[in-house]
């Protein structure tokens, strides 16, 4: 088994998307949070935006936006991939090269399934988020401190 995780291009796309619309977590009562939202080629030139691959098939993938307060937007792993340590090496390689340019904290609005995830990486949670629009629920609001 080979892993890689590369920056992504707009060329994955497609696969990307595809890769993000299959994670269970994001079926049932969380579904409305991807419900009419779309990737955009300019994400993957604007963002710091990697993308994870096992024998050349993507498993995972994260977009950091860098402009203005760096807030990890975007975390995917596969289903097949969960529990394997994908996530968390994803996360490590986000602090990595969130630091490597100078960034010192990442905001993180998580969905809360996910912040236990969050907080054993190391983020804290500084707060909620209230429900608008299609997410109908609070969500976690965490900071992770690269300093």
């Amino acid at each position: 088994m080979s892993e890689t995780i590369r920056r992504a291009t707009a060329e994955d796309l497609p696969a990307i998307d595809a890769l993000m619309r299959t994670v269970s977590a994001y079926h049932g009562d969380y579904a409305p949070m991807l419900s009419g939202y779309e990737l955009t080629a300019a994400q993957f030139t604007s963002d710091l935006f990697f993308v994870a691959e096992t024998n050349n098939e993507p498993t995972g993938f994260y977009s950091l936006i860098v402009e203005g307060e760096p807030e990890l937007d975007l975390m995917f792993v596969a289903d097949a991939a969960q529990g394997t340590g994908l996530g968390a090496r994803l996360f490590a390689h986000m602090a990595e090269q969130a630091r490597a340019i100078g960034i010192d904290a990442v905001k993180i609005v998580s969905n809360p399934p996910a912040e236990g995830f969050y907080l054993r990486q190391g983020a804290q949670r500084i707060g909620t988020k209230r429900p608008k629009g299609r997410v109908t629920w609070t969500q976690p609001i965490l900071y992770l401190r690269l300093d």
